[in-house]
């Protein structure tokens, strides 16, 4: 790594060097990611149930009541959370998500990064660079802990992504590594 390139630019030279691609396939890969989570999110109908009937229906409602005036936890937060029962929602009912950095977990980076860009205005790289801020985290758990729900538990996988999600906010919001 490079202490003069930015986080994000380290994480994606690492990708590549790791899978033998360029730094614009990487990019590119990447960028399909953030497009992919947009399009799970745009394309989520209340209606859809899964196949067990169980699951469906709640990122509608809570998407409903984010929009109210009395909210216990704003606005923003209704909204993040709206999002990922959506994209859980997305998963169950068999529809394509993507892993971040498990099937368990495909709500949490959306939720978080998706609501960000409606109310900070961020860019679409600005959101790809979080993703690889996102994704070097989840790197840093896979190799030294667990990611696996079948082996950690719920904690692994839901626990994983809000880790990683936390240091994409960092970068988001104008933050430095240390």
């Amino acid at each position: 790594s490079r202490s003069d390139l930015p986080l994000w630019d380290n994480i994606r030279r690492s990708d590549c060097r790791t899978q033998g691609i360029t730094p614009e396939q990487s990019w590119e890969k990447m960028s399909l990611m953030l497009d992919t989570m947009k399009a799970s999110d745009r394309d989520y109908r209340e209606e859809d149930r899964s196949h067990s009937g169980l699951v469906g229906g709640d990122g509608g409602k809570v998407a409903r009541y984010a929009q109210g005036e009395k909210t216990l936890c704003g606005p923003f937060l209704s909204q993040v959370m709206a999002g990922a029962l959506r994209m859980g929602e997305c998963n169950a009912c068999m529809k394509r998500i993507v892993a971040a950095p498990t099937a368990g977990a495909c709500g949490v980076l959306p939720a978080v990064l998706l609501p960000y860009e409606k109310e900070f205005g961020a860019t679409h790289d600005q959101l790809v660079e979080a993703l690889y801020v996102a994704s070097g985290f989840g790197m840093i758990i896979a190799a030294r802990a667990s990611i696996s729900g079948a082996e950690g538990g719920c904690q692994a996988e839901i626990g994983s992504a809000a880790a990683m999600a936390a240091p994409a906010l960092v970068h988001l919001q104008g933050g430095s590594p240390e």
